[in-house]
C-alpha cells in the first residue's frame, strides 16, 4: 500500500504553519517590549550610580574643615526655623556636646544659588552641576565587548536648592510647599537631579542632600 499524505493532514498542517505565522507579529512585539524596559532599567540603573557618586562628596564646599577634619552645619538666614541659637554655634536640637554636630563658631554660609557649578575642583556635589559639556557626557556603550550596554547613555547632572516654605500654626504646620528645583534662595537642602536620554525615553531621578554636618570621630582605644 503506498503512503501518503491525506487532505485532511494537509489541512491541519496549513492551519499549524498559519497560527505559527500569526503569532510571529506578537512574539517580535513582545521581545521589542522587553528590549525596551531592560534599556529603560540600565538607564535608571546608571542615573542611580551617578547620585550615588554625587552624594559622597561634602554638601558644600564650605563645609568641611581641613583644620578640624569634621564637617560643619552651615548657617541659611533662609531657613529662619533652622538658625542657630543666639550666642551657641549649635541649632535647637542640637546636642550640646562638643563631639557632635554643631555649625562654625564664626558664621559660614553656604555657595549662593548664583555661584552654583563647577569651580575647577570637584569637592562638594554642587560642582557636578555645569560642568563642561564633554565632562557631562558618559558614554556606556564605548566599548561594548566589556561591558554590558548595549546602547549610548548621555548623563547630566543638575544641583540646585530646594525650597521647603512651612506655614506654623502654634502646633502644627499650616501649609508646606516644597520646590525641588528652587533657584531663588539658599536653604538646607539641595536636589541632585541626574538626566538619562539615549535610552527612547529621556529619563530624570532626584535625589536631596541636606545641610546637617557630621559628628567627629571618637578617638581610638586599644583593646582591654
Amino acid at each position: 500500500m503506498r503512503s501518503a499524505m491525506s487532505m485532511l493532514e494537509l489541512v491541519v498542517a496549513i492551519v499549524v504553519m498559519g497560527i505559527v505565522v500569526m503569532s510571529l507579529p506578537l512574539i517580535l512585539t513582545q521581545v521589542q517590549n522587553n528590549n525596551a524596559f531592560a534599556m529603560q532599567q540600565e538607564a535608571i540603573l546608571a542615573a542611580k550610580a551617578k547620585i550615588g557618586d554625587v552624594l559622597t562628596y561634602e554638601w558644600d564646599a564650605n563645609s568641611y574643615s581641613a583644620a578640624d577634619q569634621r564637617s560643619y552645619v552651615l548657617d541659611t538666614a533662609s531657613d529662619s526655623e533652622l538658625s542657630r541659637v543666639v550666642g551657641t554655634s549649635r541649632r535647637i536640637g542640637h546636642v550640646n556636646v562638643d563631639s557632635r554636630r554643631k555649625l562654625f563658631d564664626a558664621v559660614v554660609t553656604p555657595t549662593s544659588v548664583a555661584n552654583l557649578g563647577n569651580d575647577g575642583t570637584l569637592n562638594d556635589i554642587d560642582d557636578f552641576s555645569g560642568l563642561p559639556a564633554v565632562a557631562l557626557t558618559v558614554t556606556a556603550g564605548e566599548d561594548a565587548q566589556n561591558l554590558d550596554y548595549i546602547f549610548n547613555l548621555n548623563l547630566t547632572t543638575t544641583v540646585t536648592y530646594a525650597a521647603d516654605a512651612a506655614n506654623y500654626t502654634s502646633s502644627t504646620i499650616g501649609t508646606f510647599v516644597f520646590n525641588p528645583d528652587n533657584n531663588a534662595i539658599v536653604t538646607n537642602i539641595k536636589t541632585v537631579s541626574v538626566q538619562v536620554s539615549g535610552a527612547q525615553n529621556t529619563i530624570t531621578l532626584r535625589a536631596f542632600s541636606c545641610n546637617i554636618g557630621e559628628s567627629s570621630l571618637l578617638p581610638s582605644r586599644p583593646y582591654q
